[in-house]
């Protein structure tokens, strides 16, 4: 009886597992190449906004959109309505206004193209965004100056806020440097950390004449700066 009763179920196990073969994709389907972000950096500005364009090489494509987000905080996004720029070209192109009020930091962009059978493709890039800084009032003083007595570097630093304005950038590293007249080489100086109105100041021994200049180096969210230089004579 059970020799019977296996028997009788082989068939149609075997046919069940035809029924689930796994089959492959169609020959059409949609193929994202490259993708490229302009700019690779973008520098929020005192301006509103600031364009990103989007430029992606695919084929078999119907139609493509793309959406971009910070990756840290909760500031903004970004569509793409991508466009093929002449039919059969294989290249879609499609741009959208980046404003001072979104984060900065890296940005995620995932692209998805749809193919003649309405099948989906995503792949994802990304891009940077910086909030810009600036010196004012950058001096080094007096001048003319007497070789050994002090000289005075001052400064302040401003960075971009959220809502458009430059402020007071605090507790930030400044880095001075110095170049020796009739040479081409900045040397560093010191590094000096901006109070809580952004201002910096640094005293030195004259020595000989030449520039001095003060850098900020950026990071993950600000943008790197440099002041104007100033002469000092020493005699």
């Amino acid at each position: 009886m059970k020799r019977l009763l296996i028997a009788a179920l082989a068939p149609a196990t075997a046919a069940s597992l035809v029924l689930v073969a796994p089959t492959s994709a169609h020959a059409d389907a949609a193929v994202i190449g490259k993708i490229t972000v302009k700019p690779g950096l973008a520098v929020q500005t005192a301006k509103s906004e600031q364009k990103i364009s989007l430029e992606v090489r695919a084929t078999n494509a119907a139609s493509m959109y793309a959406s971009a987000e910070p990756t840290r905080g909760n500031g903004g996004a970004l569509w793409f309505d991508l466009k093929e720029t002449a039919k059969g070209s294989g290249i879609w192109r499609a741009s959208d206004a980046l404003s001072h009020y979104f984060a900065a930091g890296t940005w995620k962009v995932q692209v998805v193209a749809t193919d003649a059978e309405y099948d989906q493709t995503t792949k994802g890039a990304s891009f940077q965004v910086r909030r810009a800084t600036y010196f004012a009032g950058f001096n080094a003083a007096p001048s003319p100056v007497r070789r050994g007595k002090a000289i005075s570097v001052t400064g302040q630093l401003r960075g971009l806020n959220s809502y458009g304005m430059y402020v007071p950038f605090k507790g930030q590293k400044v880095t001075i440097y110095f170049k020796k007249k009739g040479t081409q080489k900045w040397v560093r100086y010191a590094v000096v950390t901006t109070a809580k109105n952004g201002k910096f100041a640094k005293r030195f021994s004259a020595k000989t004449s030449g520039w001095w200049i003060a850098g900020y180096a950026g990071n993950a969210t600000w943008y790197k700066s440099f002041s104007k230089n100033d002469g000092v004579v020493v005699r």
